[in-house]
This record gives structure tokens, C-alpha cells and sequence, in this order.
């Protein structure tokens, strides 16, 4: 399975989703149809009587030689012409293979296959292309159908293999287009997964600062809006840490933006390492700040992962000299809780403003600390 599936994508690399998908398709029509021929008509001219269906047979042959073709010509990226080939190719297949064997034989159903995947087989198909080639087909039948009679063929099925092969050009054509749709429908699939992936994807990039792979102020302010919900039907406490990194303009003016982005990935490092549920939200805030949102955190625990966080990024021991001989990179961290819902309260807006307003304290009060501020402050 996997060398046929390996045979029909001839020719797709290099191109979009929806390229590869048509190239595909035009393959298996072309493989299916070349299985087709040699199934059962190709296997009952040469069994029954080679003598009498030769020239048939050999147009056939020639026929299937243009079905192999298309192949080619995908695979050297030709793809507006191997579809061409293979309407054109399958067109004159019927009509000729018709007028040997009469349309009591039924192959001129095979119409029927070829004007259901028509749509699916041109990218872009005009309104009026579309319908002039369904009336080309619809043609090309009345005419196999009322013309070529078994009075008329050249080399007709006699009774009873002509109502079998009737019988079976009826299955194939059934059974060709149940294969079609089954390949549309997984082309359908996997047109669906990889949308879903690059929504997936651009959603990703909305909502995460690039820098340092942390969510983005976007998402802290939904987060808090669904916290506040959450916590209107189950309340329980919610905390947030606002942390800015101390002095540092400082630290960029005298090391470079190269430096200071490298710091603050560091400090992006440290702040996702000090978190462990998943329920935690880090969040790149704007410039050297950062936020923390703590679902089902009381004051003491929020003030514990603040200090963690403190200390944590002053063990990274990143140099910062402007500040002092010996220093080093540090941050200030402001801290805010409450342990009761209150739907007439400021909301989480007023929780954030406090856990600000702590941050403020403690950059004021000498910086490199955990400063707490109740909600009510």
C-alpha cells in the first residue's frame, strides 16, 4: 500500500496543500482507470478470443501507456497537461473501446465516473468551462449509447459474456466512484487537520510573546476575565504576581539589546520554572515586566513562589554593573490576593492594579524584594 500511495504522489513536492492534493488525485484517476481497463476487458479479450479483440486490445494497450504518462508528466511538473492527457485520453478510450464492442458491454457508464470527479479534478473551474465540458460528456454518451449497437460494431461481446460485462462495467463504475469519493473524503480530512493545525498555529503566535514563549498580555487579560467567572460559582482564592526586572535600562545601555533580550529569556526561564501546576499562567507583560496568575492561591502562597522567584533569578548571577561592582540582575515582585468572591468588587482589573501598585512599593523601597498588597488596598 505504502508503494502505491508512494507511486501516485509523483510530483506533489515542492507544492501547497491544495496542489499536492490535485496532483494526487489526478494520479489515482489515472492508475484507477488503467486497473480498470485491464480489469476484466483487457484479461477477457486476451482469454476469450486474442484473434478477434486484437485491435482493441492493442488500442487499449496504447491507451493505457497515456494513463502511465500522466504519471510522468506530474512527476516533471507539467500538471495543466496531464490532466488534459488523462480527460482527453479517457474521452476517446470510451468512444473507441464503444465502437468495437457496442454499448451493450456498458462502457460507456465510465462517462458517468469521469463527470462525477470532473469538479474535483480542476482547481478553479469556471461556471461555463464546467458545464460546457459536462455537456461534452453527456454527448459523448448519447451517442455510444444510441449509436454504437451491436448491428454496428466491429467486434461485439456475444451473449451471455455481454450482459456479464455489462454487469461488471455497472460495479466498476460504481465502485470507482465509491473509491473516488472515499479518496475525497480523506483529502477532505487532511485538508481539515492541517487548517486546524495552522489555526492551531496563528493562534499560538497571537497569543505569545516571541521573545521569551510566554503568553502575551492578550491572554492574561481573558485568563482573569475566565478566573473571575470560575470564581463566581466556586469561589475559591486567586492570586497574581506583577515582577519587573530592576535597572534594566541600566543593564541594556551598557550590554546591548542583544543582552537584554538573552536576560530576559532568562528571567521568562526562571518564572516558568518556579511554576508547576498547570492551572498557572506566566505572562510576558510589556517591555521587562512580568505577570503571574494563581488559580486557587492564598496570600501565603503567592508570597512563596514571589520569593522563589526572587531568589531564583538572583542566583542566575547575570552581572550588572552600572548598578554596582557586584551586582547582579534582580527583580521586584508586587503580590495581590483575595480568598473572597464579591460580585459589586472592582473585578480583576482592581486585582492586577493591586498587585502593580505592590510592585511600585517595593522597587521604591530598595527593589530586590516581595512586596504583598491585599485586593482591598
Amino acid at each position: 500500500m505504502l508503494n502505491i500511495k508512494r507511486l501516485w504522489s509523483l510530483g506533489v513536492q515542492k507544492n501547497s496543500p491544495r496542489t499536492r492534493r490535485q496532483i494526487q488525485l489526478c494520479n489515482q484517476i489515472a492508475l484507477l482507470f488503467t486497473l480498470a481497463t485491464v480489469f476484466p476487458y483487457q484479461l477477457f479479450y486476451f482469454i476469450y478470443d486474442y484473434t478477434l479483440y486484437h485491435d482493441v486490445f492493442v488500442a487499449n494497450l496504447i491507451f493505457i501507456i497515456v494513463y502511465l504518462s500522466v504519471l510522468l508528466l506530474n512527476h516533471k511538473r507539467r500538471y495543466a497537461t496531464a490532466k488534459k492527457v488523462l480527460l482527453v485520453n479517457t474521452c476517446c478510450q470510451l468512444l473507441l473501446v464503444n465502437y468495437y464492442i457496442s454499448s451493450e458491454a456498458g462502457v460507456h457508464l465510465y462517462y458517468f465516473t469521469l463527470a462525477g470527479i470532473l469538479l474535483f479534478l480542476y482547481q478553479n473551474l469556471r461556471t461555463l468551462v464546467y458545464f460546457v465540458l459536462l455537456a461534452t460528456l453527456g454527448t459523448l454518451f448519447t451517442i455510444t449509447h444510441f449509436l454504437f449497437s451491436p448491428d454496428t460494431a466491429i467486434t461485439p461481446i456475444p451473449s451471455p459474456w455481454v450482459e456479464i460485462m455489462y454487469a461488471g462495467s455497472v460495479a466498476a463504475v460504481l465502485g470507482l466512484l465509491g473509491v473516488f469519493l472515499m479518496f475525497f473524503r480523506n483529502q477532505i480530512n487532511q485538508a481539515e487537520k492541517e487548517l486546524n493545525e495552522k489555526n492551531d498555529y496563528l493562534k499560538m503566535l497571537s497569543n505569545t510573546d516571541p521573545l521569551t514563549g510566554l503568553a502575551n498580555r492578550r491572554v492574561l487579560d481573558e485568563a482573569l476575565d475566565t478566573e473571575w467567572y470560575r470564581l463566581s460559582r466556586n469561589p475559591t482564592p486567586l492570586s497574581v504576581i506583577m515582577c519587573d526586572v530592576d535597572h534594566f535600562k541600566l543593564f541594556n545601555d551598557r550590554y546591548g539589546h542583544n543582552s537584554g533580550d538573552h536576560c530576559l529569556k532568562q528571567v521568562a526561564a526562571v518564572l516558568k520554572g518556579v511554576l508547576f501546576r498547570p492551572s498557572d499562567l506566566a505572562v510576558r507583560y510589556g517591555g521587562e515586566e512580568f505577570a503571574v496568575v494563581l488559580p486557587g492561591t492564598d496570600e501565603a502562597g503567592a508570597r512563596h513562589i514571589g520569593e522563589r522567584l526572587r531568589e531564583a533569578v538572583e542566583c542566575l548571577n547575570i552581572p550588572n554593573e552600572d548598578v554596582g561592582a557586584d551586582a547582579y540582575v534582580t527583580v521586584s515582585v508586587g503580590v495581590s490576593s483575595f480568598d473572597h468572591f464579591n460580585c459589586h468588587s472592582g473585578g480583576p482589573v482592581r486585582l492586577l492594579n493591586s498587585a502593580d501598585k505592590a510592585l511600585y512599593r517595593a522597587k521604591s523601597s530598595g527593589r530586590n524584594k516581595v512586596v504583598f498588597l491585599g485586593y482591598d488596598s
